[in-house]
């Protein structure tokens, strides 16, 4: 596989990073870079001498950034009446009459966590607000 196709499949992969290949001495050297999430400002890169280092530090990355999101999702959901925890890598929501709702996070996107199926995107978090309002609407 070429570099150029590795380099479209990485931003297949971590959708909003912006992934560069260039020669260095010595070889191959990855770049990436993207914004930070919504509302924290400044930019985040990333550099690696082969392509293995920079999709852990980007996995890393993306963790983070999911960890953070789960996080302003509860604080959302808890300002609509919803009680919510965010864990590591989940969220916990309960509405009315005692129902919990999973969801967790990655690759900028809200999911259920039971069977994976988009929420909505970490940009937009009142989406996936509105979605899980809905869901406690909906019979058990």
């Amino acid at each position: 596989m070429s570099g150029s196709e590795t380099q479209c499949g990485l931003m297949k992969e971590f959708p909003g990073w912006l992934v560069e290949v260039k020669d260095v001495s010595g070889g191959t050297g990855w770049h990436a870079w993207r914004p930070a999430s919504p509302g924290r400002g400044g930019f985040f890169g990333a550099q690696a001498d082969e392509l293995g280092l920079l999709r852990e530090l980007l996995d890393e990355a993306d963790g983070a950034d999911a960890r953070l999101a789960l996080r302003d999702l509860a604080v959302e959901l808890r300002e609509c009446g919803i009680t919510a925890t965010a864990y590591d890598t989940t969220l916990t929501a309960t509405g009315p009459g005692g129902r919990t709702r999973l969801v967790t996070c990655r690759r900028g996107l809200f999911r259920w966590l039971g069977g994976g199926r988009v929420i909505g995107p970490v940009g937009d978090p009142l989406v996936t607000v509105d979605a899980i309002l809905a869901a406690f609407e909906e019979r058990p």
